[in-house]
């Protein structure tokens, strides 16, 4: 069973439909989401029900939401690069598996698990880059208690991840932890986030971009396959447009139904 999965249960969620898998390049994107909802039986409008059904922003946030993280650095890089954890960089799992990367253990509700990691292929080799490159987040909807030690782990010197976020800095939305990126602080044509959730990014979809979600995969090779369109970011004025139309999400959350039968 997967961190997350476990983390998950320990509270009933009502949780909307799922959102697909996806990948670093348009094409590949919309193709998976189609290609996977067919295999279902699904509609592709079903997948981004609740990316569009999600109530407005101010009718959820009262004012403004506490920062979560300092004062950009006047020698900070000029773009914010949030990463996802669980399942865009690593994957953790409590049952056995083989040739675990790492294994640690962590107490989740009176019970110790050992928790077993894999580390997504090329990980240290894209946190090398990436860090010459951007302001580093990484903002998991999982439990301090576990992703803190999972970090320690990854980047014990924070050599490559300037700050960290947790399920806490969330945005609870009946249930479904959504990674709200005004919690940063950063001027949010600044920022991009990669995730293998899209809901996550459901309040600032031009602000998302997915990766296909990695569980075991040794020939993966997304990390390397999204750093080209990273680059291209570096010095741009208003990251929003571009991956607005490498990805185009919002296209396919206007082409959903205001209602799913």
């Amino acid at each position: 069973m997967s961190l997350t999965r476990l983390m998950q249960m320990s509270r009933r969620r009502r949780t909307p439909l799922p959102l697909s898998k996806s990948s670093t390049r348009k094409c590949d994107w919309i193709g998976f989401v189609v290609l996977e909802l067919t295999a279902n039986g699904l509609d592709v409008d079903d997948r981004f029900y609740f990316m569009k059904t999600l109530p407005k922003y101010e009718d959820i946030v009262e004012g403004k939401r506490p920062i979560s993280l300092p004062e950009k650095s006047r020698n900070a890089p000029k773009i914010c690069l949030v990463l996802d954890l669980d399942e865009t960089l690593v994957h953790c799992s409590v049952d056995e598996v083989k040739n675990p990367h790492m294994q640690f253990p962590v107490t989740f509700n009176g019970v110790e698990y050992t928790v077993n990691v894999k580390k997504r292929p090329h990980l240290e080799y894209f946190l090398k880059r990436v860090s010459k490159l951007f302001e580093i987040v990484v903002f998991t909807a999982s439990h301090k208690v576990y992703a803190e030690k999972l970090m320690n782990m990854l980047d014990p010197n924070r050599n490559f991840i300037k700050y960290r976020l947790y399920r806490e800095d969330c945005l609870d939305v009946f249930g479904n932890y959504l990674k709200d990126l005004n919690v940063l602080g950063r001027d949010l044509s600044k920022v991009v986030l990669v995730d293998n959730s899209p809901h996550a990014f459901g309040y600032q979809v031009n602000n998302g971009i997915p990766i296909e979600t990695w569980y075991d995969d040794e020939a993966d090779a997304e990390l390397l396959n999204l750093l080209p369109f990273l680059e291209s970011l570096v010095d741009v004025d208003d990251v929003r447009p571009i991956v607005e139309k490498q990805f185009q999400i919002q296209k396919l959350i206007d082409a959903t139904p205001d209602e799913i039968i």
